[in-house]
């Protein structure tokens, strides 16, 4: 696909960041997860690093009502 990505989010952890992809994909969209800070390798785990999530650009605004029902915490 053309489309561009676009960044709708920054999860303050992989984990966080990984359940709101898991919600992402239960509605169809694909989404990429980008570590921010010194990324892979820095400290053996990019795992407490923030994490950005992408989707394709088309999928943006749904993407973002899909992770409007996470509380300021991004959890359920």
């Amino acid at each position: 696909m053309d489309a561009p990505l676009t960044v709708i989010a920054t999860a303050p952890n992989e984990i966080v960041a990984r359940l709101w992809a898991e919600a992402l994909a239960s509605e169809g969209i694909r989404s990429l997860l980008r570590p921010l800070g010194p990324g892979y390798g820095a400290w053996a785990s990019a795992a407490t690093l923030e994490h950005q999530l992408a989707v394709l650009q088309p999928d943006a605004d749904r993407a973002r009502d899909v992770l409007a029902a996470f509380d300021d915490d991004g959890v359920i």
